[in-house]
């Protein structure tokens, strides 16, 4: 599993030119270590330039994961404490237990509070492993919400048309079309998102008591989900993206989707075997289709040399399971694919899933005008989930957040 973004070794000799320059300079190291990243990145445009090839840099790791503040988006975050009985505590980086409940966030549509009549699917986003060595207060559920910035690719989704700035340049024009023919031809319809912690480890039979029996119903009774599998759906980052295959396979009642940004068979080698022996069990409970995708520059990428991942692949589809499968030519492994190309195509793939299944089952037709304000403020109406008792939430430094219900 690599921890940094692959670079070349002019990035390396760039940067081992410009440690002594820059020390020479007197600039503090945090000041250096960002001078050397503005100058590799003013190097990589040039080669760029050079060979007529788009290159975008991808961000340091350390520079991302030390981030906890949200982007100010469209899409709201609400951030919840989900109390557990499975999880009373947890490790956390350097080894000490984080006594629980841990911090989960739903990032909520854009429209969530004006159209209070309409009912959504539901995501569930698991981390990679440089979430699991932050713990689950400082990685967790940031993972997505903040390093990946999920709600700024809704924001991109849901405004209909997709620019290479959208992606900081990080896809090829190829794939740029690909992505507005579709949402021209089926558009973008939000979704809830839930982004939250989950551990490392070779067993998840514990985190997934957690998941099916702490959080899925707590999601469900206090927000306007859809509590049916068909508006059900778990993907996940590199080793998470594995979890979220073995989970959806151990619990198809619950998941008629799952699917898997760089899924990471080489941490997680018994998952194809997880999977194959829940093969009859997924069928039961009348299948789950599959979104896969990866990229040439992963590190992880075992589909397009025919490995794991690819045999996986054939696997599902022999049985009968739909599996769409995309392979990207931009980002190294990790939050550059998370964030741009492949983060976009996975939110997006969801969506049209769940989309899909409202329309055929006539949920969310003919609904009534979105309220205005004071009859909003006035009733919630007899749908409306229960409140979010005041110990479950939380903002930032502890205080309450601005209430939904």
């Amino acid at each position: 599993m690599l921890r940094e973004p692959n670079r070349k070794e002019g990035d390396r000799r760039l940067s081992r030119i410009t440690d002594h320059r820059l020390f020479s300079l007197g600039f503090s190291e945090k000041s250096k270590n960002r001078m050397r990243f503005l100058l590799c990145a003013a190097f990589i445009c040039l080669m760029a330039d050079a060979t007529g090839v788009m290159a975008a840099v991808e961000e340091p790791w350390s520079e991302i994961e030390a981030r906890t503040k949200f982007l100010r988006t469209k899409h709201y975050i609400e951030v919840v404490r989900v109390h557990s009985e499975v999880y009373k505590s947890a490790r956390a980086k350097g080894g000490q237990e984080v006594p629980g409940p841990f911090p989960v966030h739903v990032i909520l549509p854009d429209d969530y509070e004006k159209d209070i009549h309409r009912r959504y699917g539901v995501l569930y986003l698991l981390g990679g492993k440089s979430g699991w060595d932050n713990g689950p207060e400082l990685g967790g559920a940031t993972y997505w919400s903040v390093w990946c910035k999920t709600p700024l690719t809704m924001d991109n989704l849901k405004s209909g048309r997709l620019t290479p700035v959208n992606f900081q340049d990080n896809i090829n024009q190829q794939e740029l079309r690909m992505f507005n023919k579709w949402l021209q031809e089926d558009p973008y319809e939000d979704l809830i998102v839930v982004s939250l912690w989950n551990p490392g480890g070779g067993d998840t039979s514990q985190y997934e008591k957690y998941l099916i029996e702490e959080v899925i119903p707590f999601i469900d009774a206090h927000y306007r989900t859809i509590p049916d599998r068909r508006f059900r759906g778990i993907d996940g980052a590199c080793a998470g993206a594995a979890q979220a295959i073995m989970i959806s396979a151990r619990h198809p009642e619950v998941f008629a989707y799952a699917g898997g940004q760089q899924t990471d068979l080489g941490s997680y080698p018994m998952t194809p075997d997880v999977w194959q022996r829940n093969v009859n069990r997924i069928k039961k409970a009348g299948g789950i289709a599959y979104n896969i995708n990866t990229n040439v520059r992963d590190g992880c990428n075992s589909y397009s040399n025919r490995g794991r991942l690819y045999e996986l692949v054939q696997n599902m589809r022999a049985a009968g399971f739909p599996v769409e499968v995309h392979v990207f030519e931009s980002c190294g492994h990790g939050y550059c694919a998370y964030r741009y190309p492949n983060g976009h195509q996975a939110l997006y793939w969801f969506s049209k899933q769940f989309k899909k299944n409202a329309q055929m089952l006539g949920i969310n037709k003919d609904l009534p005008a979105p309220p205005t304000a004071a009859a909003q403020a006035a009733s919630r109406g007899p749908e409306t989930p229960q409140p979010i008792p005041a110990k479950d939430r939380q903002g930032p430094a502890g205080q309450s957040l601005p209430g939904l219900w």
